[in-house]
């Protein structure tokens, strides 16, 4: 599956005090972030940025800088969330069976917690980031009385990314136009649509940058995220669900990478997967190759496998 991400980095940020989007956090623009997350996951084909008119032409740089990669548009926001995120939709290429949604105040966005969020994606079924809330929640009348006391066991505070099917997406977000509904995730729109909608567990580092201080917790996180060093490489666990008719096109398609194919299980009802361990540098433009040999609606999940000392294509 294709997937679009949509980063929401519009708005004029009045908790922080000026406009966030551009505010650098440990050496990059805070939207960059959660861009280069996104850029460097090969399941991933298409960027739009959302974000205020006079931004434009700094987020491009952000997308050519931070995901060059990817086929990116920056796009004008709108006078809400809700309207920034349909505007991003609009400009979503129609490749894309999949799609997500993410603030760009959250920089702390990790790629194993978004590959777990698409994993749960299907027809009619969505799902979100999310934490389990730790403190107990007191409901309070006008008066400041408490007038009970809510089961924290039941309750989670909603994150970004927020992940469905692009057409589910899309007839979510014009059905609350038509009805007039408005709502500050996407996930509301989605359950309000009649869509199922999973709660994928998430690191709460995946905080929302709403204050100064915000940013400089983001900031010591950041700046603790160390690379691996220039003479070694990521290599990711690939696997692929697809028929009997593509495996060995998909095999040599990882080879060709330079890939390794660790197995192919046969056993599943619905489907063989190929599974490889692939140089995450190698798998740029994969998606589409994917979607080429295996069909538009054949899936494929990736996720870190190791480091391994760099080699040169043979």
């Amino acid at each position: 599956m294709r997937w679009g991400a949509i980063v929401v980095a519009a708005g004029r940020g009045e908790r922080f005090g000026r406009p966030k989007q551009l505010v650098e956090i440990a050496g990059r623009p805070m939207a960059a972030w959660s861009v280069g997350t996104f850029g460097a996951m090969p399941e991933i084909v298409d960027l739009v940025i959302v974000t205020e008119p006079e931004h434009i032409p700094a987020m491009r740089q952000v997308a050519q800088t931070y995901a060059p990669r990817l086929s990116a548009h920056v796009v004008a926001g709108g006078a809400t969330r809700q309207d920034s995120v349909r505007a991003g939709i609009a400009a979503l290429a129609p490749r894309c069976i999949g799609a997500l949604v993410h603030d760009g105040a959250r920089p702390l966005v990790a790629a194993r917690d978004v590959r777990a969020g698409m994993r749960v994606v299907r027809s009619a079924v969505a799902s979100l980031l999310a934490a389990p809330i730790v403190d107990t929640v007191k409901v309070v009348d006008a008066d400041g009385r408490v007038t009970r006391t809510l089961d924290r066991d039941a309750l989670w505070t909603a994150q970004t990314p927020q992940f469905a099917l692009a057409t589910d997406l899309r007839r979510a977000h014009a059905d609350a136009e038509r009805s007039g509904l408005t709502a500050t995730d996407d996930a509301t729109l989605l359950e309000r649509a009649g869509y199922d909608v999973v709660v994928v567990p998430s690191s709460n580092e995946n905080f929302k940058v709403t204050v100064a201080a915000d940013r400089d917790r983001a900031e010591e996180l950041l700046a603790t995220r160390t690379l691996p060093p220039i003479e070694e490489e990521e290599i990711l666990v690939v696997e692929a669900f697809v028929d009997a008719g593509a495996v060995e096109l998909v095999a040599r398609e990882f080879e060709a990478r330079r890939g390794r194919v660790d197995a192919i299980d046969r056993d599943l009802p619905d489907a063989i997967v190929v599974r490889a361990y692939v140089p995450a540098e190698d798998l740029r433009g994969f998606g589409d190759r994917f979607a080429a040999i295996a069909g538009e609606d054949a899936v494929f999940t990736a996720h870190h496998g190791h480091y391994a000392p760099r080699s040169t294509p043979s």
